[in-house]
């Protein structure tokens, strides 16, 4: 019983730290990530080396604990500044899902109608993974309006990406989440208050806000939470694949004879990190090391915790 409790409250504090962290992140960063805070140079601290100066990206010391970018900046203060856009992401995602589904969800449920509609395209959304229904599209689009290249943020290309994204990502989880709570309106819609309410002449919208809501709302809550794992996945996966949303800074490199350019982003964007770092992971390793820590770490607070609110909504 004491360790039921303690893991409890420990996923409520884990919680909150995770959500803190998201909101005072950029305050309680260690090091500024505006272009006046580009460190060019730093003196070597081997004495017996032959460069007096070393040039960035900097390697993991007592002044970048996690390292640095190929532009001096901490990237420590990237991941505490991007964490906020990347959570929040896909947490708008994830509401977006919701407020599509749930309604159409419980109309299809407590009517019937659309029901076979509604199978049908929960049935096209789910027999192929997330990640291959949309990455063909947005790769397209990714290289399409040049975005690879590290447009502004404001730049309507840009924009238009971004949109369509949030759109696509949205999308993709409407109709499985629609399905799964028609069958949940279904099932409280055949209970015998229900049917009283509707025989007392309430109408299918009463119904479902003063009846069939209220009796389904924690399974809301572990649904969101469940499916917001889910997002943050299907955004990793694409990220590692070179699609992530938000704007990025042109980086130059010399490969040989051969020149090329490279989108990273400037706010510290997790999914920007993730697709620059993978690219260039033999040569500076901290940097999709410290993504995936961070990263991992988060979705494993989120997991733990709708595991601990399951098994407490079990026990009452």
């Amino acid at each position: 019983m004491r360790k039921r409790k303690f893991l409890y409250m420990l996923s409520w504090a884990l919680m909150a730290l995770l959500i803190i962290l998201a909101i005072l992140g950029p305050y309680i960063k260690p090091h500024s990530i505006e272009p006046s805070a580009k460190v060019f140079w730093m003196d070597n601290p081997n004495p017996e080396s032959i460069h007096k100066k070393l040039a960035p990206p900097f390697k993991p010391d007592n002044h970048y604990i996690l390292g640095s970018d190929p532009r001096g900046y901490d990237v420590l203060s990237l991941l505490l500044n991007g964490m906020r856009y990347t959570l929040g992401i896909a947490l708008l995602i994830t509401i977006g899902r919701f407020l599509l589904a749930i309604p159409l969800g419980m109309y299809v449920g407590a009517t019937g109608r659309f029901k076979s509609l509604l199978s049908s395209l929960q049935w096209v959304t789910s027999a192929v993974p997330p990640l291959v229904f949309v990455y063909p599209g947005l790769l397209a689009l990714f290289y399409g309006l040049e975005v690879a290249y590290g447009i502004p943020t404001d730049h309507p290309n840009q924009i238009i990406f971004n949109a369509i994204f949030v759109i696509a990502v949205v999308f993709i989880g409407v109709f499985p989440i629609a399905q799964q709570f028609a069958d949940r309106s279904r099932f409280w819609n055949e209970k015998l208050f229900v049917t009283a309410s509707s025989l007392l002449g309430a109408s299918i919208i009463r119904r479902i806000i003063r009846h069939i809501f209220p009796s389904v709302r924690s399974e809301v809550l572990f649904a969101f939470l469940a499916d917001y794992v889910q997002v943050l996945f299907l955004m990793g996966q694409l990220a590692v694949l070179g699609i992530f949303i938000g704007g990025g800074e042109v980086m130059v490199f010399q490969d040989g004879f051969a020149t090329y350019s490279m989108a990273i982003t400037k706010s510290g964007e997790w999914l920007g990190l993730l697709a620059y770092g993978i690219q260039r992971y033999r040569i500076y390793p901290w940097i999709i090391v410290s993504v995936l820590v961070f990263f991992v770490a988060s979705v494993a607070i989120v997991q733990f915790f709708l595991h601990q609110q399951k098994k407490e909504f079990v026990q009452r």
